[in-house]
């Protein structure tokens, strides 16, 4: 008998790696920088020398001699660049162009991770929150029968069987909403796939993050340095400084080296040999004046690269406050990890207390549903916390620019098939 398909948990790595196949701005990332290689290739190509060969075939006709004659000519012709300062410049910024082109597709890659993270972990809050609405939902409906069975003998009023209506129906709508909340996020997550995936490993209320040895003043050097978005800008920066080189070509001599050899033969034409050359020459080309179309150029690639000195100390300050806000939110958020622990012992049992208070006559129905409700947010805010941790890890580790697949695979680790 063949047995069930079961289907595979995944893991945050399984996800990511399923959207590394399919994620198109990582696609595009990596097909611009295979093209800014060819590209690179192909400016080189100039420097070495460039092979033609020609050939023709002329049939000429004499009305004064009433005579014919054909002739082939047959040529080889060999052009080097022996000094061209646009070409230089230009190779040159082509590799720095090849270099920015590397740091997008880095870039691409940690943004895949983070977003790859985010959508895993809206995932798993809708699932958990679900959980716990629907856990409510169940209890305020079994305190909905019991406040109705007590009515019906007297032991309750019509007051409790009212606010325990209330109070299910609200049960009721959240549950609604989480399972809609639900199915939104498995739709953004499976956006990012392109696939189907399975059931997704859970990130227990027990996990207990290591320790965080933060420094601040350490943490914005970094950032200032190796921040992929002002390594970019500092890129973008070379390029322009490296375009006034360009632009300057303008103001410099070429010079070309040019070799020919050339073959010519005639068919039926009495007194006239065949011929055989080559000819060896070189070429130099000054520019003199352009209209003045040289010098504003010059002057417009200044203005550019003073253009992206700016954008380049606008990054390293947004850099800069980006990694201190994060490692804030980390210091921040295992002080809130541990406060909501507490949260959530103190109103299990306060909910404890208040159902065996109601039953002896000690506490209302309103306290019990307020416990209950308070129960369910201190859990879902325990959850989010945690969930929030990984991801403000992730992104200072994408703030200094040290975001890799390794940074993922120790958070996939902590993960469960099960929820604790």
């Amino acid at each position: 008998m063949a047995q069930p398909v079961v289907a595979q948990t995944s893991g945050l790595v399984d996800i990511y790696q399923m959207a590394l196949q399919y994620d198109p701005s990582l696609a595009q990332a990596k097909a611009q920088y295979q093209s800014d290689q060819q590209q690179l290739r192909a400016l080189e190509g100039g420097l070495r020398p460039q092979i033609q060969a020609d050939a023709s075939y002329v049939n000429q006709n004499s009305i004064s001699h009433a005579s014919e004659v054909d002739s082939m000519d047959l040529s080889v012709t060999l052009n080097q660049s022996v000094y061209q300062h646009e070409m230089w410049a230009r190779i040159d910024q082509s590799e720095l162009a090849l270099n920015a082109s590397q740091l997008a597709l880095k870039t691409a890659e940690q943004d895949l991770i983070l977003k790859v993270t985010e959508a895993y972990f809206n995932v798993l809050l809708a699932q958990q929150t679900l959980k716990l609405f629907q856990s409510r939902e169940e209890s305020d409906r079994l305190q909905l029968e019991s406040a109705t069975a007590s009515a019906e003998v007297g032991l309750a009023s019509q007051v409790d069987v009212l606010q325990a209506k209330s109070n299910y129906d609200i049960s009721k709508s959240n549950r609604i909403n989480a399972e809609n909340s639900l199915d939104i996020a498995n739709e953004e997550l499976m956006k990012i796939t392109g696939q189907a995936y399975g059931a997704l490993k859970t990130l227990p209320m027990t996990t207990k993050f290591p320790a965080y040895q933060l420094n601040l003043a350490d943490i914005e050097q970094t950032a200032q340095t190796q921040n992929l978005a002002v390594q970019s800008a500092l890129a973008q920066s070379q390029i322009a400084k490296q375009e006034i080189e360009v632009q300057k070509s303008g103001y410099w001599p070429t010079v070309s080296l040019q070799a020919r050899l050339n073959d010519t033969s005639y068919d039926d034409a009495p007194g006239v040999k065949d011929a055989t050359g080559s000819a060896i020459s070189f070429n130099v080309s000054m520019p003199i004046y352009s209209g003045g179309s040289t010098d504003a150029n010059v002057s417009s690639a200044r203005f550019q690269n003073q253009k992206s000195l700016e954008a380049l100390r606008d990054s390293k300050n947004t850099a800069r406050l980006n990694a201190r806000s994060q490692a804030r939110n980390i210091e921040r958020g295992e002080v809130l990890i541990a406060a909501l622990r507490e949260a959530v012992k103190s109103n299990d049992a306060f909910l404890e207390a208040a159902e065996e208070g109601f039953k002896v006559g000690l506490k209302d129905l309103l306290e019990v549903f307020s416990a209950r409700s308070n129960q369910v947010d201190a859990r879902k805010n325990l959850i989010e916390a945690l969930h929030n941790q990984v991801l403000n890890s992730l992104r200072l580790e994408a703030a200094l620019g040290d975001l890799t697949e390794q940074d993922l695979i120790a958070f996939d680790q902590m993960l469960r098939t099960t929820a604790e």
